[in-house]
């Protein structure tokens, strides 16, 4: 338990982080309940609260000018701390006529959050689509999380068959960073775990360079 605290603590306190993530996944899989979870977790005793940014609709404005166009119906765009770090969540609808849209941005991120419903195994197929067609679109140099929400529900499915069903396994065999973990959007169980592995794999090197790239796409736009 006190390994535990420490490695919390270590991660929290650590040399401060700046990074964004892009997070997708299928309609009423939660993304925007998760996101407005974030904005008010409990963080572990000792730590200070979070503090939020909202990205008002004047930036939003100026996104769908640079992004030429992007339909911006559902989605959700937030700034919180954890610790030091200064994480900034991309979040984008999950209905059939949006998916095709998240592509069109995932050159902006460091990392990528897919979310699933682990109440909804009837799902998993088309969740393992989404999440292959999403691996397969972006660089191997980014993290991938798979988040599996709403374990706090009686019908919840266990992370081991989640991570079966959605091919995690073997997408994980190309070498390329991919983590599961379980949380909830209800209760906040999982949410301070997630961001600390984006924390723990997301190295300052990369972040450097993956923010001089996005220099070079900006002006490109």
């Amino acid at each position: 338990m006190g390994s535990a605290i420490s490695t919390t603590a270590a991660t929290l306190l650590g040399a401060s982080k700046t990074f964004e993530l892009v997070m997708v996944g299928l309609d009423d899989a939660g993304k925007t309940s998760l996101v407005n979870r974030l904005k008010r977790r409990e963080l572990p005793r000792g730590v200070l609260p979070a503090t939020i940014t909202t990205i008002g609709a004047s930036f939003l404005s100026l996104a769908s000018v640079l992004f030429k166009g992007i339909n911006w119906i559902g989605s959700t765009i937030e700034t919180i701390s954890y610790g030091r770090h200064s994480v900034t969540i991309w979040e984008f609808g999950g209905l059939d006529k949006v998916r095709p849209l998240w592509r069109r941005y995932f050159w902006h991120a460091h990392a990528f959050v897919f979310l699933v419903d682990a109440a909804a195994p009837a799902r998993f197929p088309e969740a393992k689509e989404e999440l292959t067609r999403m691996w397969e679109g972006t660089s191997d140099t980014h993290p991938v999380l798979v988040l599996a929400n709403k374990i706090d529900l009686a019908g919840a499915v266990e992370l081991s068959v989640i991570e079966e069903a959605l091919g995690v396994p073997e997408l994980a065999k190309s070498g390329r960073t991919i983590g599961v973990k379980g949380v909830s959007a209800l209760t906040g169980e999982g949410l301070n775990e997630a961001l600390g592995w984006f924390v723990e794999n997301i190295s300052h090197q990369f972040i450097a360079e993956t923010d001089e790239a996005k220099k070079h796409v900006v002006q490109a736009w």
